[in-house]
């Protein structure tokens, strides 16, 4: 197919993608190329802003080791990570089998008079039970015991976890 102008295009991506095997493969690839092709026309990217996103992307792949993963950081800055996890995990941060006490955590933030903090981000992490955060501990699925929450019109977040281990900190 010659394609002659932009609203050719969108549809011309879409038809290739039919030869997906995979029916999730083939409908995450589809959204994805319908709503790229969208934020572009609604933002009206020009060639230099398409470079310089090209090279950000270029160089979070080259920033990132075996250990140290710049293109999930990005996703972090996002609010990729934390969309994905509160979709599939609700208010839990546990993303792996993890033995302990369960932890029902609840708080609320508020400003120097009292008053409620609304839609405050809230990032928490913390240690398994053995004491290990999970880039430590090879047993633990990848962001386990780690969430972003935001606080409502009441300033209160919430969330479950496990009952992290003590942890003593050398002051010698």
């Amino acid at each position: 197919m010659i394609i002659q102008d932009e609203t050719q295009l969108t549809a011309a991506v879409l038809a290739e993608t039919e030869r997906a095997g995979d029916p999730r493969v083939k409908e995450i690839t589809q959204a994805l190329v319908r709503h790229l092709h969208e934020f572009t026309r609604e933002v009206r990217l020009s060639e230099r802003e398409f470079d310089t996103a090209l090279t950000i992307v270029t160089r979070l792949g080259q920033l990132t080791t075996a250990s140290h993963n710049e293109v999930r950081l990005m996703a972090g800055s996002l609010g990729l990570s934390t969309l994905v996890s509160l979709m599939n995990n609700g208010e839990s941060i546990v993303r792996s089998p993890t033995e302990g006490p369960p932890l029902f955590f609840t708080g609320r933030i508020v400003d120097t008079e009292g008053n409620a903090v609304a839609g405050a981000e809230v990032d928490i992490w913390h240690a398994s039970p053995a004491g290990l955060y999970e880039n430590q501990d090879p047993e633990q699925a990848e962001w386990n015991l780690r969430g972003k929450f935001f606080s409502d019109e009441e300033g209160v977040f919430a969330f479950r976890s496990i009952r992290p281990s003590d942890r003593h900190i050398s002051t010698r």
